[in-house]
């Protein structure tokens, strides 16, 4: 993890793996393709996504065989309750800001795996992701008051509108998610 407690790439890709077993067995090959399609789909191609090795993963105790022995086997994998313990672990770690891709991964991931979690962590994670939207609109408005002066003709104000409007309907929609919990 990174020194505020946010994940790393490769601590992604392992909330991805953790995350799908979680939700039940499955193939080596099919898990494997799985986080793969998911990561490349929210972030695009990009070495920095670059898997942990699910032996590693073996290796540690987080996932177990539930048949076969090696890769080569393709066997069917499962959650350990180590692995249960990891996965809850990064699905609490701390969240930055939306500025990259990988942020933008982590938080789906989070979304996507956010029911594995206790209602309590489920709140504490939608209201760290409600006050990322909002530090976001924050320094959206403080850029567009601070340079809209300069830039009146240009389309930069017109963006910083949409971005700030996007953020805006992204802090309403986690209060009305949190409002259901």
């Amino acid at each position: 993890m990174f020194r505020d407690n946010s994940l790393i790439p490769t601590e992604a890709l392992r909330l991805a793996m953790l995350g799908f077993l979680a939700e039940g067995p499955k193939r080596y090959a099919d898990l494997a393709a799985t986080v793969r399609r998911f990561a490349s789909r929210m972030a695009g191609p990009s070495l920095d996504l670059l898997a942990p090795s699910l032996e590693l993963l073996r290796f540690e105790g987080l996932v177990e065989p539930v048949d076969g022995v090696g890769v080569e086997d393709n066997p069917s994998l499962r959650l350990t309750g180590d692995g249960r313990l990891a996965l809850t672990d990064l699905l609490t770690a701390n969240m930055k800001p939306l500025a990259n891709d990988l942020n933008k991964l982590v938080v789906a991931l989070k979304l996507r795996f956010l029911h594995l979690l206790e209602r309590e962590d489920r709140l504490v994670q939608l209201e760290m992701l409600e006050d990322l939207y909002r530090n976001e609109r924050a320094r959206l408005i403080d850029l567009k008051a601070n340079e809209e002066a300069s830039i009146i003709d240009g389309l930069l104000p017109a963006w910083l509108d949409q971005e700030i409007a996007q953020a805006e309907a992204r802090i309403a929609w986690c209060q009305e998610i949190q409002a259901r919990l």
